[in-house]
């Protein structure tokens, strides 16, 4: 189960009221907003129509698309709600893009892995049903090194890396303030 992120501040010289200050996320994306930056210098969090932390999918292991109406995260023809993607692994949420960095198909089938050596056997891993990319749920870098658990996806020539880009998955840190669920948005 999730949990609740603590001592969040809305703070910001009065420029904007959606920003927290140094805010605490729940679960496993706690460290990384995005992949590129450190969540120290993203500081842009946006409140979102999720109800509460409680509202989210609680089941293990199990990838749910949560619409969150964010409008950075809103395309008109992909993603018209601002959807994210939850899992939970070992009592931490991961909160992540809901279509693969790689192939952008949708990823409520994603597989879930176990941490290996690529994660330094810490982080779990996400591994598209479609193309077979495979990315750090924490980090949302793209994983490269196949093992006995990276099946062959029947459409993986065509999607999977073909451009020689190593695309990060977005990953985004969730926090709650007064009941509210703010997402961290680069």
């Amino acid at each position: 189960m999730a949990r609740r992120g603590k001592g969040l501040d809305i703070g910001d010289g009065g420029a904007s009221t959606n920003r927290l200050n140094n805010p605490k996320s729940i679960g496993g994306s706690s460290d990384a907003s995005n992949s590129n930056k450190s969540s120290s210098s993203n500081n842009n969090w946006i409140q979102t129509s999720i109800p509460s932390i409680d509202s989210l999918p609680k089941e293990q292991n199990v990838v749910k698309v949560i619409d969150t109406n964010v409008p950075k995260l809103i395309d008109k023809n992909t993603n018209p709600t601002g959807a994210v993607s939850i899992v939970n692994i070992d009592k931490q949420t991961y909160c992540f893009s809901s279509s693969c960095a790689s192939c952008k198909i949708p990823l409520p089938k994603a597989e879930v892995l176990s941490p290996n050596e690529e994660t330094n056997g810490v982080d779990p891993r996400l591994r598209c049903d479609f193309c077979g990319a495979a990315y750090n749920l924490r980090t949302g870098v793209r994983l490269t090194k196949k093992d006995g658990s990276e099946g062959w996806k029947p459409l993986g020539f065509l999607f999977g890396n073909a451009n020689g880009e190593n695309n990060p998955l977005p990953v985004y840190a969730l926090g709650e303030r007064g009941g509210k669920v703010y997402i961290n948005v680069p």
